[in-house]
This record gives C-alpha cells, structure tokens and sequence, in this order.
C-alpha cells in the first residue's frame, strides 16, 4: 500500500482541515475515518465497542462514566475503526491514484507494525486546540440531550488529553514524525512538512494523472 498517506492525530488538531486543502490543491482523494461508524457493519463480536455506542438511543451517555472508562473505550473504539479501515484498505490497494487516509483512530502503535513511518504523519493538539474542540462539540449538542456539561467537558478533555499524550509517546517511541498544533499561524508551516513527509504525493499524482 505504497500509495496510501496516513494523516493521524488527537481530536480537533486540524487532520480534515489539512487533508481537504491538500484535496483541493493537489486532487489527491481522502479516506475521512470517521465515516467509519457510520458506513461499516458492526457485529458485537468483533467490534463490541462500535456495536455498543451503535445501540445507545443517546449516544453522548458513552460520557457519563469515569474520566478513565471513558479513555479506555475510545481506545479499544479506535482499535476496532482502524481494523475495519485496513481491511478496506487491503481491497483498495491496486488503485493506482494515491490517497490519504484521516483520522483519529490511526494510531501511531497500530501503524508501528506495518513499518509505515515514512507514509504518515501525525498531528498533535495542544490544550488550547483541545478546548476549542471541546467548545466547538457542545456547541452543537442539544441541550436536550446532554444537561451535565461540565461532566461531559470533564470526561471529554481527559479523554482528548490522554490521546493526544499516547500519540506523543508513541511517535517518539517509534519515530513518527509529528507536529504539537501550537496556533493556526503555524498553518502554512505545518501544510509544507506535511508534503515534505509524503515526498512522492506529488509526483504520483502526476503520473496518474499521465496514466489517464
């Protein structure tokens, strides 16, 4: 899967912003993981953690447990996602367009294995990033729904801090290239390293593009 790009990162660190912008720059297709939960078949044997936030009528109730409980299931809910993604990925492997793939549950030490560092790239939320993703989510929670929100803000930025400081081990640990989003000014920066890192994207996509 030589023309797969993995762009991993904590929640609200930019993956879709920077993935759509290389779309429209460079034509290069995205694989937004999140799609994941919402196209893929779920069995309760092997994806238990998919098939349960599946079966809550309110799905926000996944918060109320501990701080811990709730890392620990996005964890294993992240496991699962990535599963089904390789598997899709495995049937896409004999296009010959280049592509990223997004996405919160690509994981540095599931990429470790697959000996992918020099096809990924990972970004890293600071707490002021997580905030604002966490800010930007309740927003568009009705009040309804949710009427704890200092709870679930609580569970949420554990849970978003704890991802982001996994993804930083372990892209240390295994030498992933990763960015720590300080502020949008570092925008251009980061979009530049980004391309650096997928060194051949460019160049494949024109060769493809000759191909047609």
């Amino acid at each position: 899967m030589n023309r797969v790009y993995f762009l991993g990162g904590s929640p609200g660190s930019g993956k879709t912003t920077f993935t759509d912008t290389i779309h429209r720059n460079l034509g290069v297709a995205v694989y937004h993981t999140d799609d994941i939960f919402l196209t893929s078949n779920v069995t309760k044997n092997k994806q238990p953690h998919m098939f349960e936030l599946r079966e809550l009528s309110n799905p926000l109730d996944i918060w109320k447990r501990s701080p811990q409980s709730c890392l620990d299931f996005w964890i294993k809910y992240y496991e699962e996602a990535f599963g089904i993604l390789m598997e899709d990925l495995h049937q896409r492997q004999g296009g010959l367009r280049p592509f990223i793939a997004e996405g919160v549950c690509i994981l540095p030490h599931f990429l470790e294995k697959l000996n992918y560092q020099s096809n990924a790239y990972f970004l890293i939320s600071c707490h002021l990033f997580l905030e604002e993703a966490i800010s930007q989510k309740l927003k568009q929670i009705p009040a309804s729904l949710y009427k704890n929100e200092s709870h679930l803000h609580e569970n949420m930025l554990y849970t978003f801090s704890g991802i982001s400081q996994i993804m930083i081990e372990d892209c240390k640990r295994a030498n992933f290239p990763y960015f720590i989003m300080q502020n949008l000014e570092d925008y251009s920066v980061i979009y530049q390293k980004i391309l650096n890192q997928f060194s051949s994207l460019e160049k494949q996509c024109d060769e493809t593009i000759i191909e047609r």
